[in-house]
């Protein structure tokens, strides 16, 4: 590369997109990036940085240029351009379950629910662990802006606006606002109230107001199985265990295979000291949904409850292959599991500094009030920000 900006071949142009060379090509035939050719008829390629960063901004949702953006394996670039953007969102598990996500999510430049459903892709594969949250939140946000600067009354991109600012920039007080703007569209959505209650609500403690809003949502969607979990782990937050997990039990007699459900009712049942319930769950979480982080973690868990500390160590290095950033919350799992709450907000910690938005998980249900009993858990509520308890 010249010291002027120049990309002297395709090598250097795709290392600046931080992309393979098939995708820069592919780029410039089907999107047009500033390619230019020493002859007219093909042979020797070069591109200035500053064409393509131009190219990018015009084009991106994030208007950074290439070599800034953290982008991590396996990542989708979010444009929004002049033709339509399409991505693959992971499948609802299990056909009876009603998904707010489609397989394919179509982004017209132009359409406000498609970018409020690119917010809503990139926010959830960042609460699964399987996009690091330096990439995905930031653009789960420009998503949203994007929706909300086309359409300033879609409720949805307001939320997925108002959990950024609650579980990445850990800014509550403004996320509170965001959401009491989104709560004056009417009719309130079901995914709104979901959100709301999910990621807002609980993590602030504010157990049966959450609990009132996921009924009425699901009233509107009924077969939203992770609704009817959330008001399962809602339940045993309020220490209402047994009536928290019959809601668990009937998700799983609706999907006998439904990882959430698995987790949260197997979490429950080692914290209610019924180990080989636990042990079998974990077995059934695992295999539902290998990728997750609190998944591999409670296997983890329970793995070394049993002495297998190496299958144990196995799980976790290989979700540290995969999925780096995952790894706190995961271990956190793990000791949370094993009943040492303390070492569990250590590795919390270390995920709160990366801005995992998943560690609500790690808080739902009985364990979130085993974890705020401990003396720990002040510090890790300062790195949150958490606004006092009105309640």
């Amino acid at each position: 590369m010249s010291g002027t900006g120049r990309l002297d071949s395709w090598k250097e142009i795709a290392s600046y997109l931080r992309r393979g060379v098939r995708t820069a090509q592919r780029w410039e035939r089907d999107a047009g990036l500033p390619v230019r050719r020493v002859t007219a008829d093909g042979g020797a390629v070069y591109a200035f940085q500053s064409d393509i960063d131009a190219w990018w901004q015009r084009r991106g949702v994030d208007h950074r240029p290439p070599r800034s953006r953290p982008l991590a394996t396996g990542a989708v670039p979010a444009p929004s351009d002049d033709t339509a953007f399409v991505v693959s969102a992971p499948a609802p598990h299990g056909t009876r379950v009603q998904a707010f996500l489609s397989s394919n999510v179509r982004v017209d430049p132009d359409s406000a629910p498609g970018h409020a459903n690119l917010a809503v892709y990139f926010f959830t594969l960042t609460a699964m662990g399987l996009i690091d949250p330096a990439e995905g939140m930031p653009a789960a946000r420009a998503a949203a802006r994007r929706a909300l600067a086309l359409d300033p009354a879609n409720s949805e991109a307001g939320a997925l606006a108002a959990l950024v600012l609650a579980l990445y920039d850990h800014d509550w007080p403004n996320a509170e606002r965001q959401f009491a703007t989104a709560m004056t569209r009417t009719p309130v959505s079901a995914l709104l109230r979901f959100h709301l209650a999910t990621w807002y609500l609980s993590p602030l403690e504010r157990h049966e107001e959450s609990i009132v809003h996921l009924r009425a949502a699901l009233a509107h969607e009924p077969l939203y199985l992770l609704g009817r979990v959330q008001i399962g782990t809602e339940l045993c937050s309020l220490g209402r265990t047994e009536e928290g997990c019959a809601e668990l039990e009937d998700v799983l007699g609706i999907d006998p295979g439904f990882g959430p459900a698995l987790g949260h009712l197997g979490k429950e049942r080692v914290l209610q000291g019924d180990v080989p319930a636990a042990e079998t769950l974990s077995v059934r979480t695992y295999a539902s949904i290998p990728e997750h982080p609190n998944a591999a973690g409670f296997r983890a868990g329970m793995l070394h409850v049993r002495g297998d500390h190496g299958a144990a160590d196995e799980i976790l290095e290989r979700l540290a292959r995969d999925s780096p950033w995952a790894v706190p919350r995961a271990t956190a799992e793990s000791h949370l599991v094993r009943g040492d709450f303390d070492a569990a907000l250590e590795c919390i910690s270390a995920a709160v500094a990366l801005h995992d938005p998943g560690i609500w998980i790690l808080f739902a249900g009985t364990s979130g009030r085993r974890l705020r009993e401990r003396p720990r858990w002040a510090a890790v509520r300062d790195m949150l920000r958490l606004p006092p308890r009105t309640a």
